[in-house]
């Protein structure tokens, strides 16, 4: 029997990160033409390497890309709900200020939380 090529595949199947009942599955088919004289069985076991190499590289670039399009999707989730609870907040201020016109507003607070020119004790 003389063998001119070889053929192997390789696949992986995982569970979706962040979806229930989602399953992924990369999986690759590798032909290779062997040359005269080459041994197929090492010839096979060099491909099918290969072919899991090629997968599981997939499979860690697929993880990547869902875990960043999560914290994505979860980031802009946060700043629409900041921005709806700024807005709020906002307008509660101006129904503070429309209601009781005679109070100052309170000075800028600086980055430590503190208004100026408040002494700190420590």
């Amino acid at each position: 029997m003389k063998i001119t090529s070889v053929t192997v595949h390789a696949g992986r199947c995982f569970n979706h990160p962040y979806e229930s009942y989602s399953n992924l599955r990369p999986e690759i088919t590798m032909t290779a033409e062997l040359g005269e004289g080459e041994d197929p069985v090492a010839a096979s076991k060099a491909l099918q390497q290969q072919a899991e190499t090629l997968v599981e590289d997939h499979k860690r670039a697929m993880l990547e890309s869902i875990h960043q399009l999560q914290q994505m999707t979860e980031r802009q989730v946060e700043m629409r709900r900041l921005g709806d609870e700024m807005a709020r907040v906002q307008k509660r201020l101006d129904a503070i200020r429309e209601e009781n016109p005679g109070i100052p507003l309170p000075a800028a607070a600086t980055a430590t939380g503190h208004e100026e020119g408040e002494v700190i004790d420590r």
